[in-house]
């Protein structure tokens, strides 16, 4: 499936920078994202094959007109409700902001750590990241409270473990190594 949210992901980035619009087509993929997740009835219903395809775009135009979507975002929810793609919506989002981002030059970092981070040690963790990528890096961060301290931060596919874990297995390494 990845294939194919990555597919209309891009489609939708490459339409949305063109028309100016990707800010804005970004919050309400995360708006409709949401209310896919929180509205179970809603999301059976655009999912379901019996439902006829005229019946769900026109639930949905009714419910995207309300919310004040623009026509961009609501013209490709009906493409994805026409191809039977809407189960797919939080992957193919999760593929726009990716594409997004590397058009802007963002790169996003997972951060594991044991306990919460103020603010100050996140602004030092976000630049040096970003001295290291060269781009601005935006900062997702997790709480593994079986961490015990330290932290794990992994870019795409690259993970950086400055974990107190995996600082006392190389020190073990080296000593089991000597």
């Amino acid at each position: 499936m990845a294939v194919i949210a990555n597919r209309y992901g891009r489609a939708l980035a490459d339409v949305s920078f063109t028309a100016g619009q990707h800010e804005r087509v970004e919050k309400e993929l995360l708006q409709i994202e949401e209310l896919l997740s929180r509205e179970r009835e809603l999301r059976l219903f655009l999912t379901n094959p019996a439902i006829g395809v005229l019946r769900k775009k026109a639930a949905g135009r009714e419910i995207l007109h309300q919310l004040g979507f623009s026509t961009l975002t609501s013209n490709f929810v009906f493409i994805l409700i026409d191809r039977h793609r809407i189960s797919y919506f939080a992957e193919i989002r999760r593929a726009y902001q990716q594409a997004a981002n590397q058009r802007l030059g963002v790169v996003e970092a997972h951060v594991t750590t044991a306990a919460e981070v103020d603010r100050q040690v996140q602004t030092k963790l976000e630049s040096r990241l970003g001295q290291m990528t060269g781009k601005k890096v935006v900062l997702k961060f997790e709480i593994d409270r079986e961490l015990i301290g330290g932290v794990i931060t992994r870019i795409g596919d690259t993970i950086y473990d400055g974990s107190v874990r995996q600082q006392l297995n190389t020190i073990k390494a080296r000593l089991s190594s000597d």
